[in-house]
């Protein structure tokens, strides 16, 4: 009877555990963009993104607001927004999908080079992407980064032939994602 309560203890502590980091999430992520052109160089960046990431499938989840990107000059935010982005009737980007090889994080290993397959929606336009990554350990946390290129094209965000010289045609997006357990 001794022995039957102490397994069951144990047990339990294994699930609880289990349980406990079943997933990992953050609420201020970062994701950077930055548009080389001839004429101008333009970055901004997003402190405010969310992100959940399933310890036991490896499939992800991410969001930001667009209007929560930020620029060294005021009127480049507005322009981005309003133009561009037109963040009033396309608030939010996201990306869901799955990391593959996360098993190799989840089964201990402290780094490893993922890819994440799934669907990138930007400016109401949803396309298949694969992102090539990294995850880590760092304590108890996991750091998720990327760097990627979106061809605005692709997202049908038009620049007006007058600015074609101020801003890429194609913007590189960093992704610095550190997730903590749920507990």
């Amino acid at each position: 009877m001794t022995r039957l309560l102490l397994i069951s203890l144990i047990v339990t502590g294994i699930l609880a555990n289990v349980n406990a980091q079943s997933s990992y999430i953050t609420r201020e992520g970062t994701i950077s963009f930055f548009s080389s052109a001839p004429l101008e160089d333009i970055k901004a960046d997003n402190s405010r993104v969310q992100a959940v990431l399933d310890n036991s499938t490896g499939e992800v989840a991410v969001r930001l607001r667009i209007e929560d990107f930020q620029f060294e000059k005021s009127l480049m935010q507005k322009h981005f927004n309003e133009n561009y982005m037109e963040s009033h009737i396309y608030p939010e980007a996201r990306l869901t999908g799955s990391v593959e090889n996360f098993e190799e994080i989840r089964d201990g290993s402290s780094k490893a080079e993922v890819t994440v397959k799934g669907s990138l929606t930007i400016h109401g336009v949803t396309r298949d992407v694969e992102i090539a990554g990294s995850v880590s350990r760092q304590g108890p946390h996991l750091i998720c980064n990327a760097v990627f290129d979106v061809r605005l094209e692709d997202y049908d965000i038009r620049i007006p032939r007058l600015l074609i010289r101020n801003i890429a045609e194609t913007i590189e997006v960093t992704v610095n994602l550190r997730l903590a357990p749920v507990n």
